[in-house]
C-alpha cells in the first residue's frame, strides 16, 4: 500500500505470514539458506557470500564454547544454526513461520544433538510464556540474524526485549543483525516491492531508535559493544537501509 516515513504506524502480521509462507517454497527452489532478502536476487552468488561473510567476521563475536547456551529467534531454515548447532552445549531455535521449522526438522547436514532443539513460535508468545521453551535454564547467548524485530510493532518489541531479559544468564552475549534506516524512519505496510516480487511490510527504526530500545537492557547491566554497518562492503546496495550489527554484552558481577 504505501511507505511511511518517521511515522510510528502498526504493520499488518498477516500479509507477513502469507508472505513468510510463500517464501518457504520458493526458498527450497533457489537455496535452502538464502537469506529471504536474497530469495528474489537473480545473483545467486551473494547467498554464499552473505552466510561465508557472517561466519568469518560477525559470528566470532558470539565467543560461543561447549559452555554457550544458545537462543536463536528467526532460525528460518537453519542457515546460520548449522555453523551453531555442533560448537554450543544447548541450542534453542525458533520461527514464526513452520514451513520453516519442519524444513529445518528434516536437514540431514543440521548436527542435532539431545539438547538441540527447533520450535515454531512467534517471538512474541515465546517471550510472554505461551510457547514453552525446552529448556529450564538460562540462556548465555542470544541471537537475531538478519532481522526479526523489523516485522514487529514497538509495543511488541519492547515487552519482547523485557521478557527476554529474564530468560538470559547473568554473563551474557546478544547478537543482532537487522536492517535499519539510515536517516528516517521508514516503515513498509502491504507495500509492492520489486526487488521482493511480493507485498511486504518491515519497519526500518534508525539506529538512534533501536538504542532507545536497548535502554531497557542497559538497566540491567548490558553494554554496546558493536554497533556498525554488518557488511564490510553492502553486497545489498539499499539506498535508504543497511544491514546493521548491534553486540550488547553482560558481565557476572564478582
Amino acid at each position: 500500500m504505501k511507505r511511511v516515513y518517521n511515522d510510528n504506524i502498526s504493520i499488518d502480521h498477516d500479509s507477513l505470514k502469507k508472505f513468510y509462507t510463500k517464501r518457504a517454497v520458493e526458498k527450497v527452489a533457489i537455496d535452502v539458506d538464502a537469506p529471504v532478502v536474497l530469495c528474489a536476487d537473480k545473483d545467486f552468488s551473494k547467498i554464499a557470500e552473505w552466510t561465508s561473510f557472517e561466519i568469518e567476521n560477525r559470528l566470532p563475536l558470539l565467543q560461543l564454547n561447549e559452555e554457550s547456551r544458545v537462543l536463536e529467534v528467526g532460525c528460518g531454515t537453519g542457515r546460520i544454526s548449522k555453523f551453531i548447532t555442533p560448537v554450543v552445549d544447548t541450542y534453542v531455535g525458533v520461527d514464526y513461520v513452520k514451513e520453516f521449522i519442519d524444513l529445518i526438522q528434516s536437514r540431514d547436514d543440521i548436527e542435532k544433538k539431545r539438547t538441540t532443539h527447533f520450535i515454531h513460535s512467534s517471538v512474541q508468545d515465546l517471550m510472554n510464556g505461551t510457547t514453552k521453551i525446552p529448556f529450564e535454564g538460562k540462556f548465555n547467548r542470544f541471537i537475531i540474524s538478519g532481522g526479526v524485530f523489523m516485522y514487529i510493532n514497538d509495543d511488541e518489541v519492547n515487552n519482547a526485549i523485557s521478557q527476554l531479559v529474564e530468560k538470559l544468564d547473568d554473563e551474557c552475549v546478544i547478537y543482532l543483525s537487522e536492517p535499519i534506516a539510515l536517516h528516517e524512519r521508514l516503515t513498509l505496510n502491504k507495500f509492492y516491492s520489486e526487488s521482493l516480487e511480493s507485498d511486504y511490510s518491515a519497519i526500518y527504526r534508525t539506529e538512534k531508535e533501536y538504542n532507545e530500545i536497548f535502554d531497557i537492557l542497559y538497566k540491567q547491566g548490558f553494554q554496546l559493544t558493536t554497533s556498525e554497518e554488518f557488511f564490510y562492503e553492502d553486497i545489498k546496495g539499499q539506498k535508504e537501509t543497511k544491514q546493521w550489527m548491534f553486540i550488547l554484552k553482560r558481565n557476572k558481577v564478582v
